[in-house]
């Protein structure tokens, strides 16, 4: 096939989309879940965002929060593009992680029990992390190799960390700071909290308490709904490379109930 004029352009807005994507795939690892600070603390629920770079759609995310049959729980986050990029972005971005809780009451935490990783498209790149607590060590498992890491106490998967930041939170904590197993590194994410502020959304407008993380090169900010238990509703990242991006909530449904477009807000 020769290459043209036309090969060039598609080549290029291939690789600008990609790119796009990429920056997503990590974006989606810094945005919060919610928890309340009960004996049985999170009711299952599905929530919808969206995802915008420069007020521009580009994908959706779905977040799912269900029950396993041994009393833990199970919770997936799916992201896939929209619009004019889903059409030159085959991808799906996957995170899933099963946990328990560790504690009871408002010193319950989330305790990781697997995590999973994969983005499927063009290449098929997944990492699984298997904590085992009792030999104080992770299994590392990818298409290509496996090893062994050391497990620290109340250390957190790249989801779990989000349910035990929103834990504090509802719990009136006012000190962020967490371990999380990131593949073969133990790295520290720190927040900080910066106040309330009133934030328009698609549930209404909402009374929030924006957080942000420090010592992030992307400079993640995330706006939680004090009246939805802390519901991350609004989450920004931005950085020379990306611009800025933006999630935002569109709905959420509890249990058997119907998605929610307004709840507490006006």
């Amino acid at each position: 096939m020769p290459i043209t004029t036309r090969t060039i352009r598609n080549d290029r807005r291939n690789s600008k989309a990609s790119s796009l994507w990429t920056g997503f795939a990590a974006f989606l690892l810094s945005m919060p879940l919610y928890s309340t600070a009960f004996a049985d603390p999170l009711p299952l629920f599905t929530a919808r965002y969206t995802l915008s770079k420069a007020g521009i759609p580009l994908g959706e995310n779905i977040r799912t929060l269900t029950k396993t049959t041994d009393g833990g729980y199970f919770y997936q986050s799916v992201t896939h593009a929209t619009g004019l990029l889903a059409k030159l972005v085959k991808q799906e971005i996957v995170e899933r992680s099963e946990w328990a809780y560790e504690g009871e009451g408002q010193n319950a935490q989330p305790r990781p029990l697997e995590y999973l990783s994969r983005r499927s498209g063009k290449s098929d790149k997944w990492i699984k992390q298997i904590f085992n607590w009792g030999k104080n060590t992770t299994t590392n498992i990818t298409s290509s190799k496996s090893w062994y890491t050391p497990l620290r106490p109340k250390i957190q998967d790249k989801l779990s960390y989000q349910l035990a930041i929103m834990t504090d939170l509802q719990n009136g904590r006012k000190t962020l700071e967490y371990l999380i197993a990131d593949s073969d590194k133990i790295k520290n994410y720190r927040f900080v909290i910066l106040g309330e502020e009133q934030v328009k959304t698609a549930m209404g407008t909402l009374r929030t308490l924006k957080i942000r993380r420090t010592g992030d090169s992307r400079n993640t900010t995330v706006w939680c709904a004090v009246d939805f238990h802390y519901l991350p509703v609004v989450l920004e990242q931005h950085d020379d490379e990306d611009g800025r991006l933006k999630m935002q909530i569109e709905s959420i449904q509890f249990g058997d109930q119907a998605p929610g477009g307004s709840g507490s807000g006006t």
